[in-house]
């Protein structure tokens, strides 16, 4: 289990496009969020490292590696287990090894790279689904499933990136504190006292999967390290605003185009301790209606481009209206809000858009800091369950794929595939409409890309595939 399954369920690479559109859990009237999903790859190289200051808290057992920029980092050893120093040319920052039986432990780190790759192991005894969660002050940034005989060197290690929202609150430089918790992977109750957990954290320069995220320009709305840059894939920004941190709400006026809308939220108030299942939710409206419900989340500072909902009424042009977000708690009897947590919206003018039986691909989207144009699409009745259509040869393309009116009595589980290898996919509780999910394909040799109803029976409707090319 990975840190995407547990907050963005079917992501995509692409704004979201990871964004892995998607739809997230507390969507009320079909919202589509596009989240990037993080290939399982291999990660590439990286610079040399420079020291990592640790500081030992009681019960945590932590190594004493050279100075990383001086010598090639050391594995790290205790009982057994083992933290390599190296992973491909990922470099060891710090290891920490607990004790048997010890379902949790926390200990100081002073990071000195904003581009990090956390790999965590936990064996257990408990009949349960157990499952680790690493987090760097008070933000999630892995999770492992509870293995026995799983190394470090098995684990996925999950990024976190220079554009993410961790960095707002804890700078290179600042030391923090790294948590590990021990948790039932259904529940998230804390607690097993049969497991064993070991952490590394590694300096790295990304997977082949990396979000090269555009610089800021001078007409992009920046604030509190935010970023809605003016111009994403074929959607221009309207309005955004960024609240100070511990609000509730933002409020901001923008005028119309009459173009569709895309709202899209920041959100980092969910994030706090133990047994808290990400209780925070946020309502967004224009001049109060409708009001539309989506997970708080925030995967990037690049705000514009990793998730949307779609707010189906265009505004006339010319007209001035109000733009609303509110942080929501699903607590009973509590209301409070992390002290640095920010909460923010940008609203964009949708761009052109191809309509096919139904389902709606963007003529122009961006992912990965690239942007890319509609090219080719296939459509098959929803009763067929499978669409397929020719790949682009040796060149990189993006395979979008949705589905509309299936009429399905169960919830609908589609796949997307490139010659034999499964991508992403969509699955949606009411069986009916997909949205839109969209994948980043390598360039390969002739093949045929499809999209196929692995879950759900559709009685109508359209099954829809689409090529997008680079621009």
């Amino acid at each position: 289990m990975n840190l995407q399954d547990l907050r963005t369920e079917l992501s995509t690479r692409a704004g979201e496009t990871g964004d892995h559109p998607d739809l997230l859990p507390g969507v009320r009237q079909k919202i589509h969020r596009t989240k990037q999903r993080r290939a399982a790859t291999a990660v590439a190289s990286v610079a040399a490292v420079a020291a990592v200051a640790i500081a030992v808290v009681p019960g945590v057992v932590t190594n004493t590696q050279p100075d990383p920029s001086s010598t090639a980092p050391s594995d790290y050893e205790r009982d057994g287990i083992s933290i390599p120093g190296r992973i491909g040319a990922d470099k060891l920052l710090g290891g920490w090894i607990g004790n048997q039986n010890q379902d949790r432990f926390s200990f100081s780190w002073t990071p000195t790279t904003n581009h990090i790759a956390v790999r965590a192991t936990c064996t257990t005894e408990s009949q349960r689904s157990k499952s680790v969660e690493i987090r760097i002050g008070q933000r999630v940034v892995a999770t492992a499933q509870c293995n026995v005989g799983a190394t470090i060197t098995d684990t996925y290690g999950e990024e976190t990136r220079p554009d993410s929202p961790l960095w707002l609150t804890t700078p290179v430089g600042r030391n923090t504190t790294v948590t590990a918790d021990v948790i039932d992977s259904d529940t998230r109750e804390p607690g097993d006292k049969t497991a064993r957990v070991a952490v590394g954290i590694y300096s790295t320069t990304g997977s082949s999967d990396f979000r090269a995220v555009p610089q800021p320009g001078p007409r992009d709305f920046q604030d509190k390290g935010v970023v809605y840059r003016r111009q994403v894939g074929g959607d221009t920004l309207l309005g955004a605003a960024v609240s100070e941190p511990g609000a509730k709400e933002v409020r901001f006026r923008f005028t119309g185009t009459g173009a569709p809308l895309k709202l899209q939220p920041f959100c980092t108030a969910d994030e706090g301790p133990l047994p808290t299942a990400y209780p925070y939710s946020v309502a967004m409206s224009i001049d109060g209606q409708p009001e539309l419900s989506m997970s708080c989340g925030a995967d990037s500072t690049d705000a514009g481009a990793v998730g949307s909902a779609t707010f189906a009424a265009a505004v006339p042009a010319g007209r001035e209206v109000e733009a609303v977000i509110k942080l929501r708690d699903g607590r009973k009897g509590t209301s409070t809000v992390p002290d640095n947590a920010l909460l923010a919206l940008g609203v964009y003018a949708q761009g052109p858009q191809r309509t096919v039986g139904g389902v709606q691909f963007d003529e122009r989207i961006e992912i990965g800091g690239r942007t890319y144009r509609f090219d080719s699409f296939r459509s098959a009745p929803g009763p067929q369950k499978k669409v397929t259509i020719d790949a682009p040869v040796n060149q990189e393309f993006v395979l979008a794929y949705g589905g509309k009116n299936l009429g399905s009595t169960a919830p609908v589980q589609v796949q997307a595939r490139a010659g034999t290898e499964i991508a992403n996919g969509i699955e949606v509780e009411d069986g009916n409409d997909l949205g839109v999910g969209k994948d980043v394909i390598p360039a390969g040799p002739a093949r045929t890309a499809a999209v196929v109803v692995t879950q759900g029976e559709p009685t109508g409707g359209t099954l829809a595939i689409a090529i997008y090319l680079p621009v």
